[in-house]
């Protein structure tokens, strides 16, 4: 990766809080002229520093008002069948993101859903298989973002 700069990390901060900002916004906070700002913007995506820029949709505007964070245990010994559920689990519109981690768990998952009613029918849909432990959930009873400088 490139060497970045203090105005690098500057513009990765404020773009991710909000990476609709203008040029002109970006060069009001960073000190550098608009069209500065603008090159490195396309700089950092052309080596992978901004990876991609995604809208973040309300849950209530997608039916999914409930979010959880639920942590997989998965059986061991059984890595192809591990993959296939990540790419099977990855495909469901409730799943948001999946973490493969260190400790207790192997899996994080962040979903969404409609209803404790309907995380309780996805769970027997898709977490009682052999290729899934055990799992425990977490409830977000509400979530916070950075502030935008």
């Amino acid at each position: 990766m490139d060497h970045l700069d203090k105005f690098d990390h500057r513009l990765l901060s404020l773009l991710r809080s909000d990476s609709r900002r203008t040029g002109k916004q970006l060069s009001e906070k960073v000190g550098l002229s608009q069209a500065a700002c603008l090159r490195r913007v396309q700089h950092l995506r052309d080596i992978g520093a901004i990876e991609k820029e995604v809208a973040i949709i309300s849950p209530e505007v997608a039916g999914a008002s409930v979010t959880l964070l639920v942590m997989l245990v998965l059986t061991r010994g059984q890595p192809e069948k591990a993959a296939q559920l990540r790419r099977d689990l990855l495909k469901l519109p409730q799943v948001q993101k999946i973490y493969h981690v260190t400790g207790n768990a192997d899996l994080v998952l962040t979903l969404q859903c409609a209803s404790m009613e309907a995380y309780s029918n996805f769970t027997e849909a898709h977490f009682y298989s052999d290729e899934i432990k055990g799992f425990d959930t977490i409830v977000v009873l509400r979530s916070y973002d950075p502030e935008p400088d």
